[in-house]
């Protein structure tokens, strides 16, 4: 019996050969295509190719351009300067009768990839585009695919920038419509025309945009006569639509807005006794100025459209306003009490029996939530008393001087025929006298205490015994004004704000 035996250096020097025959065998193979390749790149880029020249063969042919794109991401929308950034992948295919082989002559091989610089492109362009880096930046940085057939196809990403209308009438709520076009710059339709791969962008590799919310974007081949060319020239045109996620805009704008300008019911609320009541009103009013100020630094200066929102903001600081009109009529109303007067009879008619009745407003609940009533009385009453003193002391001293005049003049009237007899210096004393002229002296200061006085007697005033009753009088019609003001406002800022909801809810 004959034993054959594996010795480990043998099996492990037939183990390496076996390895360096399989790695031998690819290197082999991979020079092949190498080579294969070179060859085909020669063949296809000989002296006779120019990339400068339009390849097409027939004297009457035309080049057909395919254009498609892929939306990416919806980068920034600049409402302000009305400009939109996206990040597209674009896609051009075409044929070029020159780049044509045979697969068979060349181990099969029916594609091959070459730099951007070494086969003619065409010059499509975005109308619309603004970036400094030129319409579709990045165009040349690629490669393209090439088919034996001499099918070409050119697909690069780039990130452009291009003009759009914002119209930013119902902002936050707004819907934009974008149009990209793209189209050959130099060659009309006589030589070059551009197609639609599809009615639409491919958007299945599309990211969201926490702002944006895409709808749509279509396509459609547009042909344009100019004044400067013969011929047409043709575009596809890209409509981009996309609706703003307002949730933002509502959390840190129009809600506090809102919350704001509802203070102001709370001015309404306070006594009128209480001086904060126009000082609330003002502090509503700057708040909303500075809400109008975040919404006039987004929207652009267009004399076209005129956001709905911002409509809604002045409207609000106009109700503010009007509200600081009526705490100002309400104080207004409230200090008469300390004048004395009684309230006119058609006030207290329609104010303090019938509308009191309709606001539910008691006497006694608005006098007792008024402190100062009891100042006012008495400041009053003490004006009043100082005031009957002083005009009795008055005229006391009118009469005293009134008295001495005319005892003056009876004693110094002569008999008949002797004012010549008396001297030349009596003559002239009773001439230069006051009294005796008749020619009282004017009163003193105390006197022009009392002018207002003598100007309104003929007004209603009220006498000491029911002064207490005007002032709470007054103090009533305060409250019955507030109230009514109060159902007012609240009548106009509820029509405003059904307005503006009517308003988005429709765009909606």
């Amino acid at each position: 019996m004959i034993h054959i035996g594996f010795s480990p250096r043998s099996v492990r020097l037939t183990f390496n050969t076996f390895l360096f025959l399989i790695m031998n065998a690819k290197c082999v193979h991979g020079m092949d295509h190498y080579v294969i390749t070179k060859d085909l790149y020669d063949k296809l880029f000989n002296g006779s190719y120019s990339v400068d020249v339009l390849p097409v063969c027939g004297i009457d042919d035309t080049m057909n351009i395919t254009v498609d794109a892929a939306l990416r991401e919806v980068i920034d929308v600049q409402e302000k300067f009305q400009t939109l950034k996206l990040k597209l992948w674009v896609r051009l295919n075409w044929t070029d009768c020159r780049l044509v082989w045979n697969p068979s002559d060349f181990n099969n091989q029916d594609q091959i990839y070459v730099p951007y610089h070494k086969i003619w492109t065409p010059d499509i362009t975005l109308y619309e585009g603004i970036s400094e880096f030129g319409s579709l930046p990045g165009m040349k940085d690629y490669r393209a695919s090439i088919f034996s057939d001499g099918t070409v196809q050119y697909n690069f990403p780039s990130t452009v920038t291009t003009a759009c209308a914002i119209d930013v009438t119902y902002f936050p709520f707004d819907l934009q419509n974008c149009k990209l076009a793209f189209g050959s710059w130099i060659y009309s339709g006589k030589h070059l025309e551009v197609f639609a791969s599809s009615s639409s962008a491919d958007v299945s590799t599309y990211i969201k945009n926490n702002e944006w919310h895409l709808i749509s974007m279509t396509s459609e081949k547009i042909v344009h006569f100019y004044n400067c060319c013969q011929y047409p020239f043709s575009e596809i045109a890209f409509n981009l639509s996309i609706q703003r996620e307002p949730k933002f805009y509502i959390i840190t704008i129009i809600f506090p807005c809102i919350l704001v300008t509802s203070l102001t019911f709370i001015g309404f609320f306070l006594p009128p006794s209480c001086s904060e009541k126009i000082s609330l009103q003002i502090t509503v009013l700057l708040s909303n100025s500075v809400f109008l100020l975040l919404i006039q630094d987004q929207l652009p200066p267009s004399s076209e459209t005129f956001p709905v929102i911002a409509y809604f903001f002045t409207s609000s600081m106009l109700l503010v306003c009007l509200a600081c009109i009526m705490a100002g009529i309400v104080l207004f109303v409230y200090y008469l009490r300390q004048s004395g007067r009684e309230v006119p009879h058609i006030c207290q008619t329609i104010f303090l029996r019938h509308l009191s009745k309709v606001f539910c407003i008691r006497y006694e609940e608005c006098i007792a939530k008024d402190f100062s009533v009891a100042a006012v009385y008495g400041e009053l009453k003490e004006r009043r008393m100082s005031s009957v003193l002083l005009k009795d002391a008055m005229r006391n001293r009118d009469s005293f001087i009134a008295r001495k005049s005319q005892k003056i003049k009876h004693e110094d009237i002569p008999e008949e025929g002797s004012n010549a007899s008396l001297p030349l210096t009596s003559r002239n004393n009773s001439d230069s006298n006051p009294i005796a002229t008749g020619q009282l002296p004017k009163r003193d200061s105390y006197s022009s205490v009392f002018a207002d006085d003598n100007v309104l007697k003929d007004k209603r005033r009220a006498t000491p015994n029911n002064l207490e009753t005007v002032i709470h009088e007054w103090v009533h019609l305060a409250h019955v004004v507030d109230r009514l003001f109060l159902t007012f406002y609240f009548m106009i800022y509820l029509t405003n704000g059904i307005i503006f909801i009517f308003l988005f809810s429709k765009k909606s």
